[in-house]
């Protein structure tokens, strides 16, 4: 199953990106408080936070301060906190918005529902369950592979 995450809302990008690599990762909105603590502990997620004095409250769970101020920097330090590394397999397989894993939907489905371009050039498509959002391995892809090359976050704590 893997690590399991609730980030705080001052860490949206931090959030984003590790659905990217695959991780059941919620984004808490609201204030980062005591609530936010019980509320990971009882899901059994690690809480991300950037607020020090948070460490202080005695987390029912597990906590990682976030110090670093780029999202680059802050995926390798939770990474590295943690000794995690990320499964290239499980890559773009959550819904950024959502946090549902998508399923795989036949392509004669999506017909009409993206742009024709894109149904005539792509074979593969994936939905999100929750959202019904339709995703297709385009150039958004590679330049999430690009930047994951290129910031070192290739699955390397």
């Amino acid at each position: 199953m893997g690590a399991r995450f609730a980030a705080d809302c001052n860490l949206g990008k931090l959030a984003k990106w590790l659905r990217i690599l695959g991780y059941d990762t919620l984004y808490e909105r609201g204030n980062a408080d005591r609530n936010f603590l019980m509320k990971a502990g009882e899901e059994g997620r690690i809480a991300l936070t950037r607020k020090r004095d948070l460490a202080r409250l005695s987390p029912p769970g597990r906590l990682v301060v976030v110090k670093a101020d780029h999202v680059a920097g802050q995926i390798g330090e939770v990474l590295k906190a943690l000794t995690l590394e990320p499964d290239p397999a499980r890559r773009m397989t959550r819904c950024l918005r959502c946090n549902e894993i998508m399923e795989e939907i036949a392509k004669e489905r999506v017909e009409g529902l993206v742009p024709a371009y894109v149904y005539e050039k792509y074979l593969r498509f994936r939905r999100c369950p929750c959202c019904n959002g339709i995703f297709w391995p385009g150039t958004h892809r590679r330049h999430v592979e690009d930047a994951l090359t290129k910031r070192s976050l290739d699955c390397r704590p």
